[in-house]
C-alpha cells in the first residue's frame, strides 16, 4: 500500500472528505516564427510565476533571454529564473544566459504502509476525534441555552443601591449625633 493509498483509507476510516490533488503538468513549448526572408526558431518555456521567457534556438548559455509581454519580447532582466520544467536559468545585466542548472528535487519514495500501521494511526487518531466532537456537542448546546437566555424578556433592573444605603447611615448617624447634643445641652442646663 502506498502513502496516498494509505491517507486515502484513513480519511475513508475517519469519515473525512477526500481532498483531490490536481497535478500542474506543463511542457516545452517550441514555435516556429516565419518571416518573408529567414526561418527563425524561438523555444519558449513558462517561468513559475507563471512568465513566458524565449530565446532563439534553444536555451544555451550566451544566448539572449526574452520576456514575452504585451508590448512585444524585452531583455530578460537580471537574476536567477526557475521554470516549470526544472530548470534556473540565470541571466546578467543585458538578459544575456549565463548558466542553466537543473532544480535539485528531493526524490518521493513512495512508503509500503501496512494495514497495521494504518489501523494504529487511525486508533491513534479516534480519541482526538471523538474529543473534538465532544466539544462541538458542547459549543453548539451553549450557543442554544445563549440564545434561548437572550431571547427572555428583561427582567426588573437592578440599581445600584450604594447610593440609598449611604444616605440611610448618614441619616442614622446624623440622628444619633442630634440626640447626643440633646442629651449634652440638658446636662449642662441641669
Amino acid at each position: 500500500m502506498t502513502a496516498q493509498e494509505a491517507l486515502g483509507k484513513i480519511r475513508v476510516m475517519l469519515g473525512l472528505n477526500e481532498v483531490e490533488l490536481s497535478d500542474e503538468n506543463t511542457t516545452k513549448d517550441t514555435s516556429v516564427e516565419t518571416t518573408e526572408t529567414t526561418n527563425v526558431e524561438l523555444a519558449s518555456t513558462t517561468l513559475v510565476d507563471g512568465t513566458i521567457v524565449k530565446t532563439e534556438g534553444e536555451f544555451e548559455v550566451g544566448k539572449q533571454l526574452f520576456v514575452e509581454t504585451e508590448e512585444g519580447d524585452i531583455p530578460a532582466p537580471l537574476g536567477s529564473h526557475e521554470t516549470t520544467e526544472g530548470l534556473i536559468i540565470s541571466v546578467d545585466e543585458e538578459g544575456v544566459i549565463t548558466s542553466i542548472d537543473e532544480v535539485v528535487a528531493e526524490e518521493e519514495v513512495e512508503a509500503e504502509l501496512s494495514d497495521d500501521i494504518v489501523n494504529q494511526l487511525v486508533n491513534a487518531l479516534k480519541p482526538s476525534l471523538e474529543k473534538i466532537d465532544e466539544l462541538s456537542n458542547e459549543v453548539n448546546k451553549l450557543k442554544g441555552e445563549f440564545m434561548e437566555f437572550r431571547d427572555e424578556p428583561a427582567g426588573k433592573k437592578v440599581f445600584n443601591n450604594l447610593n440609598d444605603y449611604t444616605t440611610r447611615e448618614n441619616d442614622l448617624v446624623n440622628g444619633r449625633m442630634t440626640k447626643l447634643l440633646e442629651l449634652r445641652r440638658k446636662n449642662k442646663l441641669n
